[in-house]
């Protein structure tokens, strides 16, 4: 199974405004964690829909992709690459299931269950499995 599909560990730190915002908002029950889930599903929404600028764009400049047998991928430009060689090899989705904001409102993370579902020599192949993304405030 290409190792570009499979998600076991994702860490992104990822410069989000919503992230930003939440963290100035009143202090509100679940309003920091609200934002990071709901910045999780734009993010996935745009890389399920195979946008390659807007997927990079939720990236920090010195974000790192954790995926399995392969090497750590640094920073955006490389990650821009993994993410097209990602975007060829089949579909992939994700889905939050669990978050959490530092009190000071700059780190966050969304953990998960992916699923990818592989094309070409694979044949359909699907993998499933979980993830984590570490969120940075811009």
């Amino acid at each position: 199974m290409r190792a570009s599909m499979c998600i076991a560990l994702f860490i992104a730190l990822a410069a989000n405004s919503a992230l930003a915002q939440a963290a100035q908002q009143e202090r509100t029950e679940g309003g920091a964690e609200r934002a990071l889930l709901a910045a999780d599903k734009a993010w996935e929404a745009v890389y399920s829909a195979k946008d390659l600028v807007k997927s990079v764009a939720a990236c920090d400049d010195q974000a790192s992709l954790l995926w399995p047998n392969a090497p750590v991928v640094l920073g955006k430009k490389a990650i821009a690459k993994a993410i097209r060689d990602d975007f060829s090899a089949g579909e992939l989705t994700w889905r939050a299931n669990a978050v959490g904001v530092a009190h000071s409102g700059d780190l966050g993370y969304t953990t998960g269950v992916y699923q990818s579902k592989l094309k070409g020599d694979a044949g359909g192949a699907i993998d499933n499995g979980k993830y984590l993304t570490v969120w940075k405030r811009k």
